[in-house]
């Protein structure tokens, strides 16, 4: 066991290192710096721009070691055997997790906890570390994606029988997607907190302005080229359909390529393709629907010039957004922070589906959780206290949906007060009807890397060869799936 702990410590510090740089494209939301903001994944939510401060740059040895992010930690109640927890809530929906421990500890007699936010690429490290060492926290949170993994190697306990069979939670009330992504040999291991992925953010006014109407978007990828060279315009005010057009010199894109981690399986899966095949046994990032999808994006960018190339350094989808010069934004549901920070945009702005781009319309988007769970290792006490806490927050969903996110449990997304939350209710919905998860895999991780770093190939430039970028990285995880 300790032998794997430290081949998997290392493994995650090379991927989360590689997620951390972002490929092409790395949009700086909290999930994209924290989801790193988190590695990306998703601080999870939009991080708040700081006030700028002059000052003089300190002198640093190149010599030294870098310095280890400090963990946010934060104590509630007062106890001598209080609940340890560690999660990489560490941006602005951090501060709403924050407030909801203390309003667990203020209305739960004898409870007691010290809560450790940690950036995730530390949390990677920490958290198998801990359970090799014999001293893991009582509770964790991370995210459904990597729980196959986390589970084949004996990280987490099982909580069929701590917190389900006894009608404390019942599975039929989270998304069945969802549960299943978190079962391992048929066992559950965590309890899922919320709900968090792609959601169609798009401005009002740009649509008005070009003569279309905001409530009837296209249907599938042929219509929405169209609409996108209508909304494409230059700083001559030309479109890309117009002769003289300067596709150097673009002043408002219709889309954009955001986070690849949620784009590319939503393309992929609307094409009909996908990374592997539904019981992961198989690889399908080179099938002919899979390369179709990337290729409608390499095209979106070199053939018709209405999104931005994916290209290191180029700005970011939100930055672009919140000035007016992006039309269609894929994002996540944490933008709802973003959208809290800059009302003027807010007010032009309408939530919907992830629009389709796949010629037949088909609908499909990726969304993850972030899940509940209690290390191996963890005695009696600490997993009848983890429970405790976990019951509570699934359970007062509401007040976690003002961070954008949509609370995991079904009947609480119903709640007046969440459905009051348009973005919130609208993504609910989504996930509900046309959601998928990754496909659980013990090298999730690891496979994730290849499939991201083929399609950044792939949209690195105008001659890139789709196919060819996308049949390597296959042939790599085709290599992982061939291990024993």
């Amino acid at each position: 066991m300790r032998k794997f702990v430290f081949s998997l410590v290392i493994l995650l510090m090379l991927v989360l290192a590689l997620g951390a740089c972002g490929g092409p494209e790395a949009a700086p939301t909290a999930e994209s710096a924290a989801p790193a903001n988190e590695a990306a994944a998703p601080a999870d939510t939009a991080v708040e721009p700081a006030e700028e401060v002059v000052q003089e740059e300190p002198t640093v040895d190149p010599n030294l070691p870098t310095p280890e992010p400090t963990p946010i930690v934060n104590a509630f109640g007062e106890c001598d055997d209080p609940l340890i927890l560690w999660h990489g809530l560490t941006g602005t929906d951090g501060a709403v997790f924050a407030v909801m421990l203390e309003n667990y500890v203020n209305e739960t007699p004898g409870a007691c906890l010290s809560s450790e936010g940690i950036p995730w690429d530390i949390f990677f490290q920490k958290y198998p570390t801990a359970v090799a060492a014999g001293t893991p926290p009582d509770m964790v949170i991370f995210h459904a994606a990597e729980v196959n993994q986390m589970a084949s190697e004996g990280l987490m306990m099982p909580l069929d029988d701590l917190i389900y069979n006894d009608g404390t939670l019942s599975k039929d009330d989270f998304n069945p997607v969802l549960m299943d992504a978190i079962t391992y040999d048929g066992e559950t291991m965590a309890v899922p907190f919320d709900n968090h992925g792609w959601l169609l953010w798009y401005n009002t006014q740009l649509l008005e302005n070009a003569g279309l109407d905001p409530d009837n978007l296209p249907k599938n990828g042929d219509e929405f080229i169209e609409w996108a060279q209508m909304l494409t315009t230059d700083v001559n005010g030309l479109h890309p359909t117009d002769e003289g057009f300067d596709p150097d010199n673009v002043d408002v894109w219709a889309i954009d390529w955001t986070w690849p981690r949620y784009t590319i399986p939503t393309t992929m899966w609307q094409f009909g393709g996908g990374i592997l095949n539904e019981d992961g046994t198989e690889v399908l990032l080179d099938s002919p629907e899979s390369i179709a999808a990337i290729q409608y994006w390499h095209d979106l960018m070199y053939k018709y010039y209405v999104a931005p190339p994916a290209v290191p350094g180029k700005m970011w989808a939100g930055d672009l957004y919140a000035n007016n010069r992006l039309v269609f934004m894929w994002e996540g549901t944490w933008t709802g922070g973003f959208m809290k920070d800059n009302p003027d945009v807010a007010a032009l702005t309408k939530t919907a589906f992830i629009n389709s781009l796949a010629p037949d319309g088909n609908q499909a988007v990726k969304f993850d959780s972030h899940i509940m769970s209690v290390p191996t290792g963890v005695d009696e006490a600490g997993a009848a206290q983890a429970k405790q806490l976990m019951a509570y927050l699934a359970n007062n969903g509401e007040f976690w949906a003002t961070s954008g996110q949509v609370p995991a449990k079904i009947s609480v997304q119903q709640a007046p007060e969440v459905q009051a939350i348009e973005s919130v209710a609208m993504a609910a919905k989504q996930f509900n009807e046309i959601g998928r998860t990754s496909v659980p895999h013990k090298a999730f991780i690891e496979i994730q890397t290849a499939y991201e770093t083929a399609v950044g190939n792939a949209l690195a430039s105008a001659d890139a060869d789709v196919a060819a970028e996308l049949q390597a990285g296959a042939e790599q995880i085709r290599a992982i799936l061939a291990r024993p």
